[in-house]
C-alpha cells in the first residue's frame, strides 16, 4: 500500500470508527431531519417518470458533510430508474459524488458504486438524506417523547460517507445507492438478493450518464454488511443483468448470501431486529407467503414489524436489540424455525441465496472468523461456490479477537479494520494489477 493510500485509510479509519461509535450509547450531537432533509416530493416519481433502468429521473444539489481536510467534491442527489424483483419499474434514491482530486491511476477516471450497510427500513433512514450532515435526529411529536429523550424519536447515521470520503481522495467517483423502497416510495426489501443487485448496477449506470464517461470507464462494486450482500449479488448477476458495464472487480465485505444461515445467527443479537426488516419486505412482495407468516405471528410480533418498518437501525438496536423472535410467535419458536418448516417461507428465503451464479469479473469477499452477525462459514462457502463455477473469487479471512459477542463489535470492527484491504484491491483493479490468491478458501 503507497504512503497516500495509507493516509486515506487511516483518515477514513478515524472517521469510520465515530460513525460505529454511534450504534452504541453516545453523547454524540446530530442535526436535527426537518432542517436537513429533502422535500420528500424530490423522491416520490410518477410511472411515466421511471424509464429503462439506470437512466435519471432528476437530480439536485447535495451537501457533503463530515469530511477531514474540507470538502472532498461535489454532491449531486439523484432520482433514477430501477426494477424490482418481478421485473416491475421503480424510482431509487442514491448519491453521486465528483471528486476534486485528480485521479493519476491508470486509464481513465473510475467510479466506485457503493451498497451501503443496514440503515433501517424508515424513509428518513437513506444515506442520500444524511450526506449533507452525516448524522440526523427526526424529532417526535411534541408530548410523545422516546427512548432518545423527550422529543426525539429517530436517530440515523451515514456509515458510508466516511469510505466514500476515502474513495473521493483516490480521484475515485463515488455512487451510493438508496437502495429500492429506502427514501423513496413503498417498502424497502432488507436484502432481497435481486433488488439489491438491480439497484447497484442501475446506479453505475446513472453515475456513467451523470458523469458522461465513456462505456469502457472502469466501475468497481463495494459494499460491506448489507452492502456485501448486495455487491455479491449485483457481481454475480452482471453478466445477465446489465452486461455493458465495464465492471472489473468488486469487494463484499461480511455478505449475508445465506440468508436462512443469517436469521438464526442474529436472532438474540444487538440486530435481531433486522429480522424484522426482512420479514416486511417478504410480506410486500412475495403474497404467497403472507398469509403462512402472519398466521404464525403474535399480536407483540406484529407490533413489532409494524414498529420497525419505520425506524432506523439504531432505533430498532435500542428498542429491541438482544430479543429472541421466540416472542414474536404463537407457538414459541423462534422464526428461523419457522422459516424451515413452511415450504411457502422457506421457497423466498431460498430465493435470496448468492452463490448459484457466476460472476465475469474477479471479486474479492471478506469474512470475519468471530463475526457476530454474519456467519463466516456461510462467507467462506460463498467463495467456495463461486470457485467451482470458475469464477475469480478471492477469501480474506479476519481473525480479530471476539469482543462482547452478539453486540455487533465483531462485525463492525472488521469493516474499518479491513477498509485498506478492500481499497487497495479495488485500486489494484483500476490499474489492471495481476489478481493474487484466487479460489483460496
Amino acid at each position: 500500500m503507497s504512503m497516500s493510500t495509507r493516509k486515506v485509510v487511516l483518515a477514513a479509519v478515524k472517521i469510520s470508527a465515530v460513525a460505529v461509535s454511534a450504534l452504541l450509547p453516545t453523547s454524540l450531537l446530530f442535526t436535527p431531519m426537518s432542517n436537513a432533509e429533502p422535500a420528500n416530493d424530490f423522491y416520490e416519481a410518477s410511472p411515466g417518470e421511471v424509464g429503462d433502468p439506470g437512466s435519471v429521473i432528476r437530480t439536485e444539489p447535495l451537501p457533503l458533510a463530515g469530511a477531514v481536510g474540507g470538502v472532498p467534491g461535489v454532491g449531486t442527489r439523484i432520482l433514477y430508474s430501477s426494477t424490482d424483483t418481478h421485473g416491475s419499474k421503480v424510482a431509487v434514491s442514491g448519491s453521486y459524488l465528483e471528486p476534486a482530486a485528480p485521479w493519476s491511476g491508470a486509464g481513465p477516471r473510475p467510479t466506485v458504486v457503493i451498497g451501503p450497510g443496514t440503515q433501517g427500513q424508515g424513509d428518513q433512514c437513506a444515506p442520500s438524506r444524511m450526506f449533507p450532515t452525516a448524522g440526523q435526529l427526526r424529532l417526535a411529536e411534541p408530548g410523545n417523547p422516546s427512548n432518545y429523550g423527550a422529543g426525539v424519536d429517530s436517530v440515523g447515521v451515514n456509515y458510508e460517507s466516511a469510505f466514500a470520503f476515502a474513495f473521493l481522495a483516490q480521484g475515485v467517483r463515488v455512487f451510493v445507492t438508496d437502495y429500492i423502497g429506502l427514501g423513496t416510495p413503498g417498502v424497502h426489501t432488507y436484502v432481497n438478493r435481486a433488488e439489491e443487485a438491480h439497484a447497484m448496477l442501475d446506479g453505475a449506470r446513472a453515475a456513467r450518464a451523470l458523469a458522461k464517461a465513456g462505456v469502457d470507464d472502469p466501475i468497481a462494486l463495494w459494499g460491506h454488511s448489507q452492502g456485501g450482500g448486495a455487491t455479491a449479488a449485483a457481481t454475480e448477476l452482471a453478466p445477465e443483468y446489465a452486461p455493458e458495464l465495464n465492471l472489473v472487480g468488486s469487494y463484499a465485505s461480511a455478505p449475508p448470501a445465506d440468508l436462512a444461515s443469517v436469521l438464526r445467527h442474529i436472532d438474540g443479537t444487538g440486530l435481531m431486529a433486522a429480522i424484522g426488516y426482512t420479514i416486511n419486505g417478504v410480506l410486500d412482495r412475495y403474497p404467497a407467503a403472507r398469509e403462512p407468516i402472519e398466521s404464525r405471528l403474535n399480536d407483540y410480533g406484529r407490533s413489532v414489524l409494524a414498529d420497525v418498518a419505520g425506524q432506523c437501525l439504531i432505533d430498532s438496536r435500542t428498542e429491541y436489540g438482544k430479543q429472541s423472535t421466540a416472542s414474536w410467535t404463537t407457538d414459541g419458536r423462534p422464526l428461523a424455525d419457522v422459516v424451515e418448516s413452511v415450504p411457502e417461507i422457506q421457497q423466498v428465503i431460498e430465493e435470496q441465496r448468492i452463490g448459484r451464479r457466476t460472476p465475469a469479473s474477479p471479486i474479492l469477499v471478506n469474512g470475519a472468523l468471530n463475526d457476530d452477525f454474519i456467519p463466516y462459514e456461510q462467507t467462506r462457502r460463498l467463495v467456495q461456490d463461486w470457485c467451482a463455477r470458475g469464477a475469480e473469487a478471492t477469501l480474506f479471512t479476519d481473525t480479530l479477537p471476539a469482543v462482547n459477542p452478539g453486540s455487533g463489535n465483531n462485525h463492525l470492527a472488521p469493516a474499518v479494520a479491513d477498509f485498506g484491504v478492500g481499497l487497495q484491491y479495488v485500486l489494484d483493479r483500476f490499474n489492471g494489477k495481476p489478481l493474487v490468491d484466487t479460489c483460496n478458501a
